[in-house]
Formats: C-alpha cells, sequence, structure tokens
C-alpha cells in the first residue's frame, strides 16, 4: 500500500505540475461511469475504504473520514501489518493529532511544528476518491467483461510511460472496476508489478455519508505510552 500510495501521489502531483506533456485523453470502457463515480467521491462527507490483500485475502487497511459542523475532517487510517500483526493508527478530530506505532502513542497538538489537519477545503487525499486510481493519460488499452450480472470495466496501464514519467520501475500495473446490473459501484482492484514483487488488493466501500462518529483507537487502553508534543 505504500509504494502503491507514494505512486498515486507522485502521478498526480507529476499531471498537476506539467501535464507530464500527455495532451490526448483516450475513449476508455466505463470511462462515464468511472470518471461520474470518482467525481461523487469528491462530494461525499463521510464513509469508509476498506482494502484487502487479495494474495492474503485478509483485510489489513481501513480509511475512514467524516467532516465536523466546524469544517474541520476527523479521519482515521488504520493499518495491520507483519507476521505479528503489527497495528499501526492515525487518528485526527481536526484539532489534535494522534498516532500509534509499535506499541508507542504520540499525540501532536494543534500549533505544532509538525501537526498536520484537513478540512473541507484541503481534504485528506484519501477521502476524495483517489485511493481508485484512475489516470486516463496512462491507460494504454480497456476492456469490458461480464461478471454474471455484473460488469468490470479493466484498465491496462502503459508501464514504461508511467517509468519514463515518474521514474519508477514497473512491469505491470491493471485496475479494474466492477458495477452490478443497476450501475452501483461495488468493488475496485489494483494489481501491480515491477517484475520480481507484486501487490494486488481490493478496495470496497462503507457507510457512504452515513458516519456520525469516528472512534479514536489511540486512546483506548491498547497498554500503550501516550506521549505529547
Amino acid at each position: 500500500m505504500k509504494k502503491t500510495i507514494s505512486l498515486l501521489a507522485a502521478v498526480l502531483f507529476c499531471l498537476a505540475l506539467a501535464g507530464c506533456s500527455l495532451k490526448k485523453e483516450y475513449d476508455l470502457c466505463g470511462k462515464e461511469r468511472v470518471e461520474a463515480l470518482r467525481g461523487d467521491a469528491k462530494t461525499w462527507q463521510s464513509g469508509r475504504y476498506l482494502l484487502t490483500n487479495l494474495d492474503t485475502d485478509v483485510t489489513d487497511q481501513a480509511f475512514s473520514f467524516m467532516y465536523n459542523a466546524d469544517g474541520t475532517q476527523t479521519y482515521l487510517y488504520e493499518r495491520v501489518s507483519g507476521g505479528g500483526g503489527e497495528y499501526y493508527a492515525e487518528y485526527s478530530d481536526g484539532h489534535t493529532l494522534y498516532i500509534l506505532d509499535g506499541g508507542t502513542a504520540l499525540m501532536i497538538k494543534e500549533g505544532a511544528e509538525n501537526y498536520v489537519s484537513y478540512s473541507a477545503e484541503s481534504p485528506h487525499p484519501y477521502s476524495t476518491g483517489d485511493l481508485l486510481f484512475y489516470e486516463n493519460l496512462f491507460v494504454s488499452s480497456s476492456e469490458e467483461a461480464a461478471d454474471g450480472d455484473n460488469v468490470i470495466y479493466r484498465y491496462y496501464y502503459d508501464a514504461e510511460k508511467i517509468n519514463e514519467t515518474i521514474g519508477t520501475d514497473l512491469a505491470e500495473f491493471v485496475t479494474e472496476y466492477a458495477f452490478d446490473g443497476n450501475g452501483s459501484f461495488l468493488y475496485f482492484t489494483q494489481k501491480n508489478s515491477d517484475g520480481e514483487a507484486s501487490y494486488a488488493y481490493k478496495i470496497e466501500l462503507a457507510d457512504i455519508n452515513a458516519l456520525t462518529e469516528i472512534e479514536n483507537p489511540v486512546i483506548e487502553d491498547r497498554g500503550q505510552t501516550l506521549r505529547a508534543l
């Protein structure tokens, strides 16, 4: 996930600054439906992104967010990694940032040098639909497939073009968007490989525009010592 998010951030940053010298948009399968979903995602007031590792079939990451009455954003990012199932959590209520990493808890108060917060005007990038990766200018081909009553739009990205643009060493980068027979979004998958290692995960959505509270796991009794900055 870290590599995937880094790649996504690099692609978006490059395109925002210079367009990466790519001018033509392609008429892809499912283009209107996918772009409409991502457009809607930017307007959601709350929700959860659940990430499942397709190699292990374990949901090992989650991102939850909601906007507060004062316009600030509460969010929670959770990750379980390693053979021992190490738990990492990052939580913000819009005014204080909490981090739990390896049993050590940290509280960063508003105004501290390394304090970060988000709001309706400047939302957390994971809350705007960007986790459902899509960049038309890097797609080399697309196809539509049926799975019962569901439809899947599959996008094959030009790994060489991405590598030349942002200096990665990808050998493969493929995404899928699945919709049911009524056009409702079901899930997103992403598979990428550098020729030696590969990673594949699925993203599902939950509680869209329905969250009214996100609990802070960092201040729960986990046996950690809370340090403040």
